[in-house]
């Protein structure tokens, strides 16, 4: 049988990964915002204007949030699994 060992730890890739999430997450902020006053991520945060339309700016930022809290998750869970 051929297992391949685990990737180890890496606390500076956690911690990149929750850099990244933390500034995708602000420029979604932003963008909702900017399309739905102060209250926008309040008011449609989970809901489907939160993600914008194909090809807009709210859509690209909200993408990118996206992928960053699914790598954060990844690294975390990297983080916290026993060998």
């Amino acid at each position: 049988m051929n297992a391949e060992p685990s990737p180890l730890r890496d606390p500076a890739r956690l911690a990149l990964t929750e850099s990244a999430l933390a500034a995708a997450d602000s420029l979604w902020r932003a963008e909702m915002r900017r399309n739905y006053g102060p209250d926008g991520v309040l008011h449609y945060g989970y809901a489907p204007e939160g993600q914008g339309g194909l090809g807009t700016s709210l859509r690209r930022t909200y993408e990118a949030r996206r992928v960053a809290v699914a790598l954060w998750r990844h690294e975390r869970n990297r983080a916290t699994s026993r060998p």
